[in-house]
């Protein structure tokens, strides 16, 4: 009978534990990377066709502020960034009071902005107030729409979206 001879591992022998075979470990650190930077494009991609597909500006006309009021019947007088940030006062003058009822009342009339640095939209999610009298014309009204996120400071440029017009180039103020 003879005895058995032990002999060492082998140590580019994969069945060593805590030992890979060089190559095996770089094909797997490859197809990793491969793997993350294909995650990292899709999800930029994705993001990146959501945002164009969301941007509310798109299917709307830019107008001057005369314009604006024409089509809206207010002229804005102030987007006021208030509440430590947390809230904008959008402020108007009534021009029309007609029009200027149906920013009020009709969902597809309410006021969005856009914060034109990047692109962050605040959308009002239900009617600003109720008015039980009617609208004056002269008057000055406000309400109040939720910041969020501080998408809107002292001094962004905000486009103001209602219906299908847009102004543009408007400086909230602290």
């Amino acid at each position: 009978m003879t005895a058995p001879t032990l002999t060492a591992p082998d140590p580019r022998d994969s069945a060593v534990p805590g030992r890979a075979r060089p190559r095996r470990r770089a094909r797997a650190v490859i197809v990793l990377v491969v793997l993350a930077l294909l995650a990292v494009g899709i999800a930029v991609g994705t993001r990146a066709a959501v945002r164009a597909a969301d941007d509310v500006r798109s299917g709307t006309r830019a107008v001057s502020a005369h314009e604006f009021a024409a089509a809206t019947g207010v002229d804005l007088s102030l987007l006021g960034v208030t509440a430590q940030g947390g809230m904008i006062e959008f402020r108007y003058q009534v021009v029309d009071p007609d029009k200027a009822s149906l920013l009020l009342h009709q969902d597809d009339r309410r006021p969005i902005l856009v914060a034109e640095d990047t692109g962050a939209t605040l959308v009002m999610l239900s009617r600003p107030h109720n008015h039980k009298a009617d609208l004056k014309l002269g008057g000055t009204y406000f309400f109040m729409m939720a910041n969020t996120q501080n998408a809107v400071r002292d001094g962004t440029k905000v486009t103001v979206i209602v219906g299908d017009v847009r102004l543009e180039h408007v400086v909230a103020r602290a």
